[in-house]
């Protein structure tokens, strides 16, 4: 693996964000064109379903939304990333490769449509020391993320670690 190397995983959080804050405008349209028509019922409980959903987005803004920037063999630099004047949830600044202390490979299974075979992805990570956040460098299919963990963890001379994503337990098995 060649550094330094560039790295967004931030861009299918992009373009979430560009479809939610597309569907909100609308939504916000359909709203004010139906006070404006003086269906004042409607256009209240639409609001309030509105609100609801608003309230439910603002829980999914804690989400980690990836990370945009830059490794090289003695640092990582990420930059903040926005979406028509929105930030997202992603960590800034520039730490040093010994503020981490592994490089990371989370598992997920992902159903891509109903009745099909799960996928699985993985998320290539450098895990932060305390006082460092983590920053993810990749999201791919899980045999892509685990050449590219391994490539990272050799080339950045740090461990290759199995980590958890939130609400799961690694097990490990023998026969």
């Amino acid at each position: 693996m060649n550094l330094p190397l560039d790295f967004n995983s931030a861009e299918p959080w992009t373009r979430i964000v560009k479809i939610a804050l597309t569907i909100a405008a609308v939504y916000a349209i359909t709203v004010v064109g139906l006070f404006g028509k003086g269906n004042f019922l409607g256009g209240a409980v639409l609001l309030v379903f509105g609100l609801a959903f608003y309230i439910v987005l603002r829980r999914a803004r804690r989400v980690s939304m990836g990370a945009a920037g830059r490794l090289t063999a003695s640092a990582g630099t990420v930059h903040p990333v926005r979406v028509w004047g929105f930030s997202l949830n992603v960590p800034s600044g520039e730490f040093s490769l010994d503020r981490f202390s592994a490089v990371g490979l989370a598992e997920r299974i992902a159903v891509v449509r109903s009745g099909s075979i799960p996928t699985n992805s993985g998320v290539v990570q450098l895990l932060g020391r305390p006082g460092t956040p983590t920053i993810e460098v990749m999201i791919d299919d899980i045999d892509t993320a685990r050449r590219f963990a391994a490539e990272l963890s050799a080339t950045l001379n740090l461990e290759l670690q199995a980590v958890a994503v939130p609400g799961q337990t690694i097990r490990r098995y023998r026969v």
